[in-house]
């Protein structure tokens, strides 16, 4: 491993709190499971009740000068940026050693998490308010950061979404506590030694642990950002209450795309198999639907099915110690399970080329595909998180694709494929959904919003709306008479 983390000197394995990684608790750990292997590999201390404490009594005391002057929080977020460019291989193989996923994929994560600091360090002096004669008052706006802000990440993109949370809520002034995933806590406490000398104490908090962490920052903290499943971003949304602080919640999705008789199949193919069955289809935006015109329905199954059985050959050839795998495997034995009872529960389906998947060792689902799908079916209308594809009964007309896409209850992704541009923007105004791709799928630059609508959360990470996420916009009225 890195030379700059050893995981033998365990140096970076316990709570990050003012500036420094505090004394590994005995009764507080956890061995993560490499989900290539199935065996052990690391034990990381989780935070205390009393770390917790320690960690918002930091993030506090610190609010107020970090918020106080903006050329310096853009200094320093681009010195992380730079810092983190330098070592992005050492940080992509932690991603892969606790994900399982692909070197490759990881390195472009990384990439993803430097670009994103350097768009949001732009921002830090950029923070405007509004200006207005109102009768015989001078009236303006300020934005104001919130003050110490909870940022729970999922196990699927690790630091990515630590970056997305992160940048926008620091660039507004926030002092950040970041809670990962339980599974996949070393590319963040990573994150936070290579901020130690860049970040002044208590602006950059990492607590590894469970629940009980989440909950405790959740009562504590003025703002709580949260990406992960919909039960728990309800369950959030109720603890919040209490005290009626703002949250931003990404949920979960059931995206859909539609593939029109006029697009290019070839493309669209490409673009599906990537997009349902990346990270081993733990991605939000995973397509998870397919609605396909009839005139080319039985075309595009047997183009989808040749590209998805060959990178699926390839996967199971790969070397399982190198997490070079295209697809990758699921995270542990828990979303394992979960996802294999779906595939279970459907009987004797129409799985499109059953793959055998007897050469893996580790948490691996081969990518499967299913035709003739209901739209009520359970596999059609649950979020599943894994490498599950549904190709739905196919389409006579646009008009009833997109009534059927708009029937879901979530409203995260969406796409469609198509060479009309009058139907591209037809489709994009009336599906209901946070984003909508047009002949492409999964790409989300730092500039433009992130977020669904219906039980996919409200609010949104990146773009500027995210800065107004994390800030609070004050009225003044000054009588000048």
């Amino acid at each position: 491993m890195s030379k700059i983390w050893p995981i033998a000197g365990k140096r970076f394995l316990s709570p990050y709190i003012h500036g420094h990684f505090t004394k590994p608790s005995p009764d507080h750990f956890r061995t993560l499971i490499n989900p290539v292997t199935k065996l052990p590999s690391i034990t990381v201390s989780e935070t205390s009740p009393s770390q917790v404490e320690e960690a918002l009594a930091s993030a506090k005391l610190s609010s107020s000068e970090w918020q106080s002057c903006p050329r310096f929080r853009r200094d320093r977020l681009l010195a992380l940026a730079t810092r983190l460019e330098l070592h992005e291989h050492d940080m992509a193989q932690l991603e892969s050693l606790q994900t399982g996923k692909p070197l490759s994929d990881a390195l472009y994560e990384m990439s993803d998490v430097v670009d994103c600091l350097r768009h949001f360090a732009g921002y830090c002096d950029k923070v405007f308010g509004t200006s207005q004669q109102f009768s015989d008052m001078h009236t303006y706006t300020t934005r104001e950061a919130l003050g110490t802000v909870a940022l729970i990440t999922s196990f699927n993109y690790p630091l990515l979404l630590t970056g997305w949370k992160l940048a926008p809520a620091l660039a507004a002034g926030n002092c950040a506590i970041v809670k990962p995933a339980p599974q996949t806590p070393l590319s963040s406490l990573a994150l936070a030694e290579l901020a130690s000398d860049i970040l002044p104490p208590g602006v950059l908090n990492v607590l590894p642990g469970g629940v009980e962490v989440s909950r405790a920052l959740i009562d504590g903290t003025d703002k709580t950002s949260f990406t992960g499943s919909t039960l728990v971003g309800q369950d959030i949304m109720r603890r919040a209450s209490d005290r009626l602080t703002p949250l931003t919640l990404e949920c979960g999705g059931k995206n859909a795309v539609i593939v029109c008789k006029d697009s290019n199949l070839d493309q669209a193919v490409q673009d599906i198999a990537m997009g349902a069955f990346s990270n081993a289809g733990q991605n939000c935006c995973a397509i998870s639907r397919v609605f396909v015109d009839e005139l080319v329905h039985d075309e595009f199954i047997h183009k989808l099915t040749n590209v998805v059985k060959n990178t699926w050959k390839a996967t199971i050839d790969s070397s399982q110690n190198e997490a070079d795998n295209l697809y990758g495997p699921l995270i542990d034995i828990n979303q394992y399970e979960r996802v294999q009872k779906y595939i279970d529960q459907r009987g004797e389906p129409t799985i499109v080329g059953e793959i055998n998947s007897a050469a893996t060792n580790g948490y691996f689902v081969p990518p499967t595909i299913y035709t003739q799908v209901g739209d009520t079916d359970t596999i059609a209308s649950e979020e599943i998180f894994g490498p599950v594809l549904c190709i739905l009964k196919p389409f006579k007309d646009l008009n009833e694709a997109i009534e059927r896409v708009n029937k879901s209850p979530y409203g995260l992704a969406s796409g469609i494929f198509t060479n009309d541009l009058r139907s591209a923007h037809d489709a994009a105004n009336r599906i209901r959904a946070g984003v909508v791709w047009v002949n492409t799928y999964n790409i989300m630059p730092p500039s433009l919003p992130f977020g669904g609508r219906n039980m996919s959360g409200i609010g949104k990470d990146l773009g500027k709306t995210s800065l107004d996420e994390f800030s609070f916009e004050k009225t003044v009225m000054v009588n000048i008479k």
